[in-house]
């Protein structure tokens, strides 16, 4: 670069609108390798940062006057020091909606993701010198920096709270342990120099931007850390890049010139003749180089139309809404968010064969460009204009049929559906495409792309339609129900312009079927209704009651998630119209009976605003003794509020900054609310819970549970809620009822749902042994931590990894640097303890407890002969065993009676030790999982400092090996 001519680094750009319109877009470019710069104005554009002068000049003042002349710059009244504050305030605010809003925002979608703050309209503040940017810059930097420390501080203590109250391997201890881990914290990069810590700059002089380009390649190549040991982007920048890629990428380049997205079988082809035929290899390439920002490719997100072709295994073990199960992807209901792998969608691994192509592959964005013009087209606040404009220029070019009227006020006309802008948000899927090929270089890109498809079946243009209902951009919505209220506007009578004609084809003209129509969140216009009007949590009806849950946000939300969380459950709803059988079966009835009786869940209404939605939706059900059909009607309702809202239930126990996610239903109470939960409610709840947990893995969350008694008798404010660990301990434990704080008794499976058994995938339909890669989580029990505990300090002082390669023997491998000094090699004083994954503990949050003792048998002989380390490794024996496990590494682990283990083979056996099997055989450039517990550095634990004791995996390549 001109800025470092002796660093070669490609950076790719994106500008992300911080629009409310565009949030729902932002994931479908967000990278993990990236380096995110949020830029401040410095309060330039808010006039309440500036501190206002009295407006007394020198004779008003009279004599009595307190500055000494009239180039004092001190005000001569008593307010000054109040309206310093007042500023102060003011910019603090702006800090805190302009920077600290954007940096929850980035970390709930990416944790520990690097963030480079900059100040803008430098220029503004120049005229008195640059003492009042500078002082704007530091109070901005200690503010973010302060409240990441309140965070991480309010974090722990709420770990501590869990661990006592509910055990260290509880899913909420085990979730707030990996966001204290400092790397999924965010990484806030400041200077070094104390009064230049942000960089500034000015657009009307361009200034400044020298220094911040010389910034990111610092920051890019690891000369600048922002106060961290190790380079933020190590492991990924100055990696070696495996050959498979570099021709993928060449290849790619090759291709943009004519292509702006191609289908991927056309691509595979042309791959071919570079001699690259391996479906698996070119998808991790793709996925590389989307990741690096070369091109956009989303082959490992699968759709909800294509994942109901997978089978499914279930547990035995009972479901509900927030057990663990509930929270996994594998279940019918959250089939649409589930990540497949390329290897995984295609039934062969090479391009000779025909393979099927699930999920997001069909279609390969050589240019992202392309991809934001075509989201652009449709996410607009004039999007009513622009399909009347181009509706009519097709009519007026005799492209398009029909003779209705184009009146733009006309209730009669074929228009009134085209109103669709910010307060109407609704699009047909034949207006969205009449967009794309309005504009010429979406539609020569698509038609190019069709041409030299090997599979005409899907269009680019209904990718994008999948693309865009996946992500959440695009609902699927059926405005034949009862009633469709989106935004504050009835789209119910518009289904009657079902028929109205196609756009004319080149052969005939043609009925085609009726169009389908797409609900855009993003367009919700900014004003909700007084929704305390539409829905309460009271009941009149003695046979109805009302369940309620909620998912609190201590530190708040990122912007757009209700409208993502409305978007996930109404395009699960019409994606999958039939309840699933885990959260509306009958106990042992047969599968059959079970739908008979049940019968699908229609939607009756839908009522949607930007905060909240409600839902009513009705069941069929069959009487047993009379065969009468019946309808079971349940009403649903979804919001997000903070503790002034007057529907905010337990607002008395929020503080400020808060926010609750209220899910609500409301149906008969007979069979402990059975008809409420297996209507829909348990199907919604798992799916906003679902969505929450894992879209915004780096957020904050306590998920709890309202008592219902509560919400009947008392204002909803005083309501009492338990912790969901509190509710499932209850259920684990066998007991009926709970009781809350007011006093109030209610029945478990009430507040819980019902417990059914999960059936099981027939045996016929299971894979053949040996055709898949053995999960994870089995391959996690092999592995554990290795550590040394000092008896001096009473605690651990170094941590690895390592795997047990003997069970009989009990011998453990792992790296000779965790328990000898990196300089002699010789021996760290201290117990080597080992911990291990226990077998009850969590498939998605496996969380080890310190368990045994061991001692070095074999490490290198070089370092007793000449004090050097040619291989760093060594081999472990398991010795004795504690009485108890041990979850902290404290004194705990130097107080527990040991069992002798070593040289006992029948205790040793006992133990069940899983093992891992060692290979000589590898490749290079050969695709590994990468097992262990992340310590990050070298595994030097110092004082105060956690211990990671959550297991994680990372998939690599086999990039040297030694003779």
């Amino acid at each position: 670069s001109r800025i470092k001519g002796d660093v070669d680094v490609k950076f790719s750009v994106w500008d992300f609108a911080g629009q409310h319109v565009y949030h729902a877009t932002h994931e479908l470019f967000f990278s993990s390798q990236s380096l995110y710069v949020l830029v401040w104005d410095m309060g330039a554009n808010n006039l309440d940062t500036n501190k206002r002068r009295s407006s007394l000049n020198e004779e008003e003042q009279g004599a009595f006057k307190l500055t000494y002349d009239s180039s004092d710059e001190e005000d001569d009244f008593f307010d000054s020091e109040q309206e310093t504050r007042r500023a102060m305030r003011a910019l603090e605010q702006d800090i805190d909606e302009k920077l600290q809003f954007w940096i929850d925002c980035i970390q709930s979608s990416a944790p520990g993701a690097a963030i480079l703050p900059v100040a803008s309209f430098d220029d503004y503040f120049s005229d008195g010198g640059n003492e009042e940017a500078t002082m704007r810059c530091k109070v901005m930097r200690e503010r973010l920096q302060k409240h990441e420390e309140k965070r991480v501080k309010s974090m722990k203590q709420r770990l501590q709270e869990y661990d006592s109250k509910f055990g260290a391997n509880s899913e909420m201890s085990v979730r707030l342990r990996k966001l204290l881990f400092p790397f999924n914290r965010p990484k806030i990069i400041f200077g070094s120099d104390a009064v230049e810590s942000v960089v500034r700059v000015s657009s009307t002089k361009y200034s400044g931007f020298d220094n911040l380009a010389e910034r990111i390649v610092n920051i890019a190549t690891g000369r600048e850390r922002g106060g961290w040991a190790y380079p933020i982007f190590r492991g990924h920048l100055g990696a070696r890049i495996p050959r498979m890629r570099l021709e993928v990428r060449d290849a790619v380049r090759g291709m943009r010139d004519r292509f702006k997205v191609v289908e991927w079988n056309y691509f595979l082809s042309e791959l071919k003749k570079r001699r690259i035929n391996n479906a698996a290899d070119v998808s991790d390439a793709l996925h590389f180089l989307a990741n690096i920002g070369e091109l956009s490719y989303f082959g490992d997100v699968a759709t909800p139309m294509d994942t109901k072709k997978e089978s499914i295994a279930f547990d035995k073990k009972s479901s509900s809404m927030y057990e663990d199960r509930a929270l996994e992807f594998d279940d019918e209901e959250s089939s649409s968010m589930a990540p497949l792998h390329h290897q995984n969608m295609e039934n062969a691994s090479d391009v000779n064969g025909s393979s099927v192509s699930l999920g997001l592959s069909d279609f390969i964005f050589l240019n992202p460009r392309w991809l934001v013009a075509s989201v652009a087209c449709i996410l607009r606040h004039d999007l009513t204009t622009e399909i009347y404009e181009v509706r009519r220029a097709l009519r007026n070019a005799e492209q398009l049929e029909g003779t209705e009227s184009l009146s733009m006020d006309g209730e009669s006309s074929l228009e009134m559906e085209l109103k669709t802008d910010v307060n109407y948000p609704v699009i047909t899927a034949r207006d969205a495409c009449l967009l794309w090929q309005n504009k010429k270089f979406t539609k020569k890109a698509a038609e190019r792309a069709l041409q030299y498809s090997n599979n005409s079946s899907v269009s680019p243009y209904d990718f994008l339609e999948r693309l865009l209902v996946r992500f959440g951009v695009f609902v699927p919505i059926d405005l034949s129900i009862d009633k469709t209220c989106l935004g504050g506007r009835d789209y119910s009578r518009y289904c009657e312009y079902s028929d109205y004609p196609a756009v004319a084809s080149d052969n005939a003209i043609q009925a085609v079927q009726a169009p389908k129509f797409f609900f855009l969140p993003s367009l919700l216009g900014p004003g909700d209704p007084n929704i305390s009007d539409i829905w309460t949590f009271k009941t009149a009806e003695s046979w109805k009651t009302t369940i309620c849950h909620s998912i609190l946000f201590p530190d708040g939300v990122p912007p757009g998630l209700m409208e993502r969380i409305t978007a996930s459950i109404l395009s699960d709803l019409y994606s999958n119209p039939s309840p699933s059988l885990n959260s509306s079966s009958y106990g042992t009835q047969s599968s059959q009976t079970q739908m008979e009786s049940l019968g699908q869940l229609r939607i009756k209404e839908i009522l949607c605003w930007r905060s909240a939605f409600f839902l009513k939706i009705g069941s069929e059900t069959s009487d047993t003794s009379s065969g009468i059909p019946k309808e079971s009607i349940v009403e649903i309702f979804a919001t997000l509020v903070d503790q002034d809202s007057p529907l905010c239930v337990a607002s008395n126990s929020m503080g400020v900054g808060m926010r609750r996610l209220i899910v609500s239903g409301k149906g008969q109470a007979g069979d402990m609310g059975s008809k409420i939960w297996k209507g829909g409610y348990m199907r919604v709840l798992k799916k906003a819970v679902k969505h929450v947990v894992h879209e915004y893995s780096g957020l904050e969350i306590e998920k709890q549970a309202v008592c219902p008694q509560c919400l009947a008798k008392k204002p909803i404010g005083q309501a009492s809620v338990w912790d969901w660990s509190t509710i499932t301990s209850h259920s684990a434990r066998g007991e009926q009822v709970v009781r809350c704080r007011n006093g109030h008794i209610n029945d478990v499976c009430l507040i819980r749902g019902p417990s059914v058994e999960q059936p099981q995938v027939p045996p016929d339909t299971q894979p053949p042994a040996g055709e898949t890669d053995i999960a994870v989580s089995d391959l996690l029990k092999a592995v554990v931590i290795v550590g040394i505990w000092d008896e001096k300090s009473q605690r651990i002082i170094r941590a690895g990894s390592g795997f047990i390669v003997d069970k009989k023997r009990g011998f453990v491998v792992t790296a000779g640097h965790t328990l000898m000094d990196r300089e002699t090699w010789r021996e760290v004083k201290g117990k080597i303890v080992i911990g291990v994954v226990p077998n009850n503990s969590s498939r998605a949050d496996p969380v080890a407890v310190y368990r045994y003792f061991a001692r070095i048998v074999v490490k290198d002989p070089s370092i007793n002969d000449n004090g050097v380390c040619k291989l760093d490794a060594c081999v472990l024996q398991i010795t004795t065993r504690m009485e108890n496990d041990v979850l902290e590494s404290g004194k705990e682990i130097g107080e527990q009676p040991e069992t002798l283990l070593m040289n006992n083979p029948v205790m040793m056996k006992k133990e069940n030790f899983k093992q891992l099997n060692v290979s000589q055989k590898f490749e290079l450039d050969e695709a590994v999982r990468i097992l262990g517990f992340n310590q990050g550095g070298e595994g030097l634990i110092g004082p105060g400092e956690e211990l990671n004791r959550c297991a994680d995996f990372a998939r690599g390549y086999v990039v040297m090996k030694f003779a």
